[in-house]
């Protein structure tokens, strides 16, 4: 049993290309050896290819098996103890690997490579009332979300999360907004000074500008008289936030 352990180990330790190469290199060699082994059991290369697989996955359907001694040895040498092993070592592997994934997603690690994307600069509850628009109004269209927090609040499979500073390029290449559709540049609600809000705003813009200068930019302010700073840069559109509020406001009561 320590021996088994001990390849176990050892078999989780290799790559994802040896471990597939040794893995489909042992169901091909017991295709093509069983029906030479045991010709009458194994009239052709698909019998021993369904006994190959069920055997290796364990499930073990009975309806083949080896009945000569040597059809025995080789079943339980190569497909017991190796394929088995193999077998589990790759699912093992599999299940890591799509854990370690969703953890990088999660944490915001992962380089998003769609195009035609969304931006959005901080996870407000804001930006969570645009992204359920978008996605009610555009089934295809995905949405990448840039913040400081240390864990995505929504795992979707067309929400990704990019965790860092949207002024630093490195942030923004990682959102691939050069390839983006448009970005959206909330004002940050945990800046209580309206002036340092609107100025971390204008520094965003200055960066997504600098980066992908062709995509189409809007971005909300806390006072109108802000928007001349924009001037030097080219934004598509303002929103006013508490212009916003009233509007709405006033519609709805008029």
């Amino acid at each position: 049993m320590i021996i088994f352990k001990k390849l176990y180990f050892q078999a989780t330790k290799l790559s994802w290309l040896i471990l597939t190469v040794c893995t489909l290199a042992l169901i091909v060699m017991s295709t093509l050896v069983l029906p030479i082994i045991e010709p009458a059991t194994f009239t052709g290369y698909l019998d021993a290819l369904w006994f190959t697989m069920t055997t290796m996955l364990t499930v073990g359907y009975g309806d083949l098996f080896p009945t000569t001694v040597f059809g025995r040895i080789f079943t339980i040498v190569f497909l017991y103890v190796v394929g088995i092993g193999l077998f589990a070592s790759f699912i093992g592997k599999a299940v890591d690997s799509l854990t370690l994934y969703r953890k990088h997603k999660e944490s915001g690690d992962l380089m998003f490579e769609g195009k035609n994307h969304i931006v959005i600069i901080d996870w407000s509850h804001k930006a969570e009332n645009a992204m359920k628009e978008i996605l009610a109004r555009d089934p295809k269209i995905e949405i990448v979300v840039i913040d400081m927090i240390e864990k995505a609040k929504e795992i979707n499979e067309r929400i990704h999360f990019i965790r860092g500073r949207a002024t630093d390029a490195a942030i923004l290449q990682k959102a691939n907004t050069s390839h983006a559709k448009a970005v959206l540049i909330f004002s940050d609600d945990k800046i209580e000074d309206q002036i340092l809000a609107d100025g971390k705003s204008l520094m965003i813009a200055c960066a997504v500008e600098r980066i992908s200068p062709g995509v189409h930019t809007t971005v909300e302010v806390e006072r109108e008289e802000h928007i001349l700073n924009f001037s030097h840069i080219k934004v598509d559109n303002f929103i006013l936030s508490n212009a916003t509020i009233a509007k709405l406001a006033v519609d709805s009561i008029l």
